[in-house]
């Protein structure tokens, strides 16, 4: 019997492509779910029917944040709320839940979630409670990493100061006395600037490097970059003089460090750090939609599992958009000598398919 198991990360799945009144949902970034389902099923049919197969979802599977224009629910998250969108997200993608409750029924599968700071909702037990029941008994939850053979599966987000967020302490009792999510800098940023952006430009959050986009937009879209610029400039300062003392320690940023946490270079050290001191020989991260696999000598490799939304990239070797749907194969019947490697899930011919505009 083989081991394997599959990690795959940043699917940001959200409400559903239309809303309760057949509305486009601009808010929905997720549109994989055909190459989805089939990449559940093959790893979970015949061909792998005597192995043991585990698939980790390592982080942002689902997108928490913003699940339409209609939400109510957006900026304060409580263990309700957060409730409420995983259901509203199952109901919009019905045949993902069904290929997922069919892998885990196979006697040797299992599910395995790992929070991101899209999905961060995850550590609530009722969120918990919910997905295993819709899922199957051996589905797994863990507060921030996940370890086997050498190997150490992380989001990543915590490693970068605009993200990370406390997964044993993660909330506080606000002056209603409901436990809320302490929400990092960076998600209030993604609900009350990036989605209100997302009306004007759609593609804003897709862009990469968001440095280069900046000059684009300043150059070509000029009227777009001042209201951008002005409503950054007003997000900051409603925050950083908010009455709420955390919120204004959080917002108490220089720019230097703002401009530094959008090339996730700090994730990359953290990576190599993690290699250098320990005895883990793989590191697996998601979280900057970013696939890549570096070799650092003796100390060992990391991988990184990119993400299966769209990327509109405007670095001159890979300019343009593209879809890479890739993900982290790892083969540990040998847990000594464990093979692992960074795959792309292409999917079964498909002679057309919709457009979604």
């Amino acid at each position: 019997m083989r081991k394997i198991k599959l990690v795959i990360s940043d699917l940001h799945i959200g409400k559903g492509v239309f809303d309760e009144t057949g509305k486009f949902n601009e808010q929905e970034d997720f549109h994989e779910d055909v190459k989805l389902i089939e990449f559940i099923n093959y790893y979970g049919g015949r061909r792998f029917f005597h192995d043991e197969v585990e698939l980790i979802i390592n982080g942002d599977f689902f997108e928490m944040l913003i699940i339409d224009d209609r939400d109510p629910v957006t900026n304060r998250e409580t263990e309700f709320s957060a409730l409420w969108k995983v259901q509203k997200i199952f109901e919009g993608h019905k045949k993902i839940l069904d290929a997922l409750w069919a892998f885990s029924a196979r006697p040797n599968n299992r599910v395995t979630f790992l929070p991101g700071n899209h999905d961060s909702g995850l550590l609530w037990p009722k969120v918990q409670k919910y997905i295993t029941g819709q899922i199957g008994p051996s589905t797994r939850f863990f507060e921030k990493n996940y370890s086997f053979a050498g190997i150490y599966v992380e989001h990543g987000n915590q490693h970068e100061f605009l993200h990370s967020f406390n997964s044993r302490n993660f909330t506080y009792r606000d002056a209603h006395g409901d436990n809320v999510f302490r929400m990092p800098w960076g998600s209030i940023f993604v609900m009350e600037f990036l989605s209100s952006m997302k009306k004007y430009r759609h593609y804003i959050d897709k862009v990469k490097p968001f440095k280069i986009y900046l000059k684009y937009a300043f150059i070509n879209d000029n009227s777009f970059f001042w209201k951008m610029l002005f409503s950054i400039v007003r997000f900051w300062l409603r925050n950083r003089f908010s009455r709420d003392p955390v919120r204004r320690r959080e917002f108490s940023l220089s720019p230097k460090r703002i401009m530094n946490a959008m090339t996730h270079e700090s994730m990359d050290e953290g990576a190599f750090n993690i290699l250098k001191n320990t005895n883990y020989r793989y590191v697996i991260f998601g979280h900057s939609h970013k696939g890549s696999h570096q070799r650092y000598g003796a100390y060992g490799e990391y991988l990184n599992t990119g993400t299966w939304t769209e990327v509109i990239s405007l670095e001159i070797a890979n300019l343009g958009r593209s879809v890479e749907r890739t993900f982290a194969y790892i083969d540990c019947t040998d847990e000594k000598n464990p093979d692992v490697c960074l795959k792309r899930w292409n999917g079964q011919h498909q002679m057309v398919e919709e457009i979604l505009l």
